[in-house]
């Protein structure tokens, strides 16, 4: 598969150094500022009514269908509000959201509120958008009223239809812009496959066909209302969300055999989990003399888990052999205050100056319990009993610099230190400063192309629910907390191209190599149980791209859309002392859309790939290897019913097949080969028919 990867790596950079030709670029793309491109460079404009042929309903709509962009929701692996917000600006400012983020954001706003959309290339001066390739910046128009409207039915391979529904509002009340989006969705997906379990000498141990069922019912509220206050606006957002998620497994074994009609045990899975959570954002803005402004804000979460697990065998059937309980409850918190000062306008120093404070808590604690023959059995792990919390402070200074005419220089650096404290039947008390510099130099080589290279350096934010105990009873897998966990850090080097042809095509192609400190992997920790543990140090590099390449005059309206990601990596294991790759990084990623709009006939079809993608993942005792399977699907969408938009979609035709092979290893992966499991799973057809459109 590496060697795979790199064949393809060395074509793709073959590609771009040939784009990136001057001369054979301007030859092949007759590469020249749109129309409606901004006086600025660095900015591309699309206004609304380009978009028209599409009919979209709400903002992600038109985000869905901007040439050659790749939404990014946010990061929420980072530290920090700034680094976790995404790639879309709405009016020139982030969303004051980290939970529902940039997608609550679109789905708050129907697509008649939007007046254009500027895609922002590097910084063009705006330190909203420092440090992203790539920026949608969303310009919206005022309006009484708007409204939105969304259904949706679908017919899964087996069971009931699956529903959703989704209603967006907006307008006017005196001063207040107010708009709101409410919906839910109950929805069904069957799996089925099979497990077939071999010794460490290939020999056959059993042989277990497996059924799946999850059900997953769901309830959001989201909304924002802003108004001028003080000189400046004042925005605040809110969102509200419940939910049940639910999945029964069962597998008939077979002892030695292939199967037949009389299986020699029943292992059953019963996972049941309810969740609510919400989120309270308000920050405020004002335009200060000089082109300077400031921005407050004040952001918290919460989320509340409730989890549990029964799984029983019985052998033979109907005979109970053993029983197993698992309750697992876990209650998230976190608080951010964050202020900036920065300067736009034509200046060319643009500074911004902040500081933020957070404060992050979970609240977890796992009960597991064994019977058999009438014998109960509490089972204990490591930090199953805990509270963690972390208080985290940061300023931050950077700079946007036009130091040539077509030469912009980011910069910037951030000063962290946070304080990470556990207690409970697991202590731990631990302090960290971290210093996190970036640099980026932007080059408009001439219209319509755009060169980057950027180096930063970032800090993880760790999973709380590693300072805590699990368990995974799919896998039979019990993994204890560790109370020593700090968060990995990553020094980033790329290269970015970006170029947009005259006819609304888009390229943009990223390189870029990651040397990682501290990463995170699954070892054996000093209280004997496998968990998460700061590993060692990695390297990473790849390639990821996206392009919008229109097919017309050849084939009238067609658009084809690809984006494509390849990575390899490096990782010296400390418990077999050989190379590996990192755990669950995968690769390739591949999507590829063809769409054609017949606009004179209000109808457009398409067709979508997704391709395989495979990954590994490392245990103290296991390598998981895992394949996903290649994925078709097609639509139809017409205009033509009462002012609607009605689409109908087939996802995963032909089916999607996954494989995953467990290889196990006693005591540890240093050990010799103990034996394996192969999974083979298979999710069938789904038949889907949406039909939205917009009121008022």
């Amino acid at each position: 598969m590496i060697a795979q990867i790199t064949r393809r790596s060395a074509w793709c950079v073959a590609c771009l150094a040939l784009l990136s030709h001057g001369d054979a670029l301007t030859a092949f793309a007759q590469v020249s500022p749109p129309q409606d491109s901004a006086a600025n460079e660095g900015i591309q404009i699309y206004q609304r009514s380009f978009f028209d042929r599409f009919n979209p309903q709400s903002a992600r709509d038109l985000i869905d269908r901007l040439p050659g962009f790749a939404l990014d929701g946010g990061e929420g692996t980072l530290r920090g509000f700034g680094n976790s917000a995404g790639n879309v600006l709405i009016d020139g400012e982030r969303p004051s959201s980290k939970v529902g983020g940039i997608q609550d954001a679109l789905a708050r706003i129907p697509a008649d509120q939007v007046e254009r959309i500027e895609v922002i290339r590097g910084s063009a001066g705006s330190t909203e958008a420092a440090g992203q390739a790539v920026v949608a910046n969303i310009i919206r128009i005022t309006s009484e009223r708007a409204a939105s409207w969304e259904t949706r039915l679908e017919r899964p391979p087996d069971g009931p239809f699956n529903r959703a529904g989704e209603l967006t509002y907006a307008r006017g009340f005196g001063a207040w812009d107010i708009s709101t989006t409410v919906n839910a969705l109950w929805e069904q997906k069957p799996l089925t496959g099979s497990r077939v379990s071999r010794d460490g000498v290939n020999r056959l141990g059993s042989i277990q066909r497996e059924d799946q069922s999850s059900v997953l019912a769901r309830s959001l509220v989201s909304s924002e209302a802003t108004v001028p206050l003080s000189g400046g606006k004042l925005t605040i957002t809110g969102r509200y969300g419940s939910g049940d998620a639910l999945r029964d497994t069962e597998r008939l074994g077979f002892d030695g055999r292939f199967p037949d009609s009389a299986p020699d045990e029943r292992f059953r899975i019963d996972l049941g989990r309810t969740f609510v959570d919400h989120e309270l954002g308000i920050d405020w803005s004002r335009a200060l003399e000089g082109d300077w402004s400031i921005k407050l804000l004040s952001l918290r979460s919460y989320r509340d888990l409730f989890g549990d697990q029964a799984v029983t065998t019985e052998r033979p059937l109907g005979q109970l052999q053993t029983a197993s309980f698992f309750d697992a409850l876990e209650d998230r918190y976190e608080t951010v205050f964050r202020g900036t000062v920065s300067r736009g306008g034509d200046h060319r120093f643009k500074p911004e100056f902040g500081s933020e404070v957070a404060y992050n808590r979970l609240d977890s604690l796992l009960r597991l319990r064994s019977e058999e023959n009438d014998r109960v059995t509490m089972i204990e792990l490591p930090a199953s009993d805990v509270v963690v919390d972390e208080l985290r402070a940061e300023l931050f200074a950077n700079v946007i610099w036009s130091a040539a005419p077509k030469l912009t220089v980011e910069t910037g650096i951030g000063i962290e230190a946070s304080e990470i404290t556990v207690i409970g039947n697991a202590d731990s008390r631990q302090r960290f400063a971290f210093a996190k510099p970036f640099a980026t130099l932007i080059l408009d080589a001439q219209p319509g192309l755009q060169f980057r290279l950027g180096a930063r350096r970032t800090v993880g934010q760790v999973s709380f629910s590693d300072f805590a105990a699990s368990a995974v009873a799919e896998d039979d897998r019990f993994l204890g907390g560790n109370p020593e966990l700090g968060p990995d850090q990553t020094n980033r080097l790329s290269f970015t191209t970006d170029v947009r042809f005259k006819q609304r095509g888009a390229l943009n192609v990223e390189l870029f190599h990651e040397w990682r400190a501290d990463v995170l992997e699954q070892f054996l920790l000093p209280s004997g149980a496998s968990g998460t543990a700061n590993a060692g140090d990695a390297r990473v590099w790849g390639l990821a791209s996206n392009a919008a390449v229109p097919l017309a005059p050849l084939i009238s309206g067609g658009l084809l859309e690809v984006e494509l990601g390849l990575f390899d990596s490096r990782f010296e294991d400390p418990l077999t002392g050989e190379t590996r790759i990192v755990s669950n990084l995968y690769t390739p990623r591949l999507l590829a859309e063809f769409r054609q709009d017949l606009t004179d006939r209000r109808l457009s079809w398409g067709v979508s790939y997704r391709g395989a993608s495979e990954h590994s993942t490392f245990f103290t005792d296991e390598e998981s290897v895992s394949e996903f399977g290649d994925a078709w699907a097609v639509f139809v969408e017409t205009t033509r019913f009462w002012g609607t938009r009605t689409n109908l979609a087939l996802r995963n035709v032909g089916a999607t097949r996954s494989y995953r092979k467990r290889l196990f290893f006693d005591p540890d992966r240093s050990a010799p080969f103990s034996g394996s499991e192969t999974i083979y799973q298979e999710r069938g057809m789904f038949i889907t028919l949406t039909v939205s459109g917009q009121f008022l």
